[in-house]
């Protein structure tokens, strides 16, 4: 897809979100032909945002979509942390490792679980198509990199291919 209609994409998504949805991953444009044209997207809200709100406002925020671009989207509801210091300081570190080894690299869907022995960080990092780096590769140099935050952290990193 264009990059004008992904960027429309979101634009609308921010827009009618009303400053609710932090942040937008795994955005896919479905083409299944002339007029048949689908859009999925994950939408990250805080965690302590109402779902029954929330629920209403992605219904809304589909429908404008509808409108707006003439195609059906599907969003899925990603809650996230947003007042857990020690999570937004750990994901900063996280993301700046994962800036470090390339800037076109992005993380999503961040969590920490705790464990008696180890902590696990969970994400997903993001790898655009052009980048050619083996990903077990950047997986490693992450990995690698978190153990020196911490050496009780382990870094459990879902690949993810850009979709645009």
């Amino acid at each position: 897809p264009e990059k004008e209609f992904i960027d429309e994409i979101a634009d609308t998504v921010y827009i009618n979100g009303n400053g609710s949805i932090l942040g937008i991953h795994d955005l896919i444009v479905h083409d299944y032909g002339p007029g048949r044209t689908m859009i999925s997207l994950h939408a990250e809200i805080s965690e302590e945002a109402d779902l029954l709100q929330m629920h209403d406002l992605i219904d809304n925020i589909e429908r404008k979509l509808r409108e707006k671009l003439h195609c059906d989207a599907v969003i899925h509801m990603d809650p996230i942390a947003v007042h857990d210091e020690t999570v937004s300081e750990v994901r900063e570190s996280v993301l700046k490792i994962v800036k470090d080894i390339d800037q076109n690299l992005s993380i999503h869907d961040f969590r920490i679980v705790k464990g008696p022995s180890h902590t696990n960080l969970i994400f997903d990092v993001v790898i655009p198509f052009e980048i050619k780096n083996d990903e077990k590769a950047i997986k490693e140099k992450i990995s690698s990199q978190i153990k020196n935050i911490n050496e009780n952290y382990y870094a459990v990193i879902n690949v993810d291919n850009s979709y645009v």
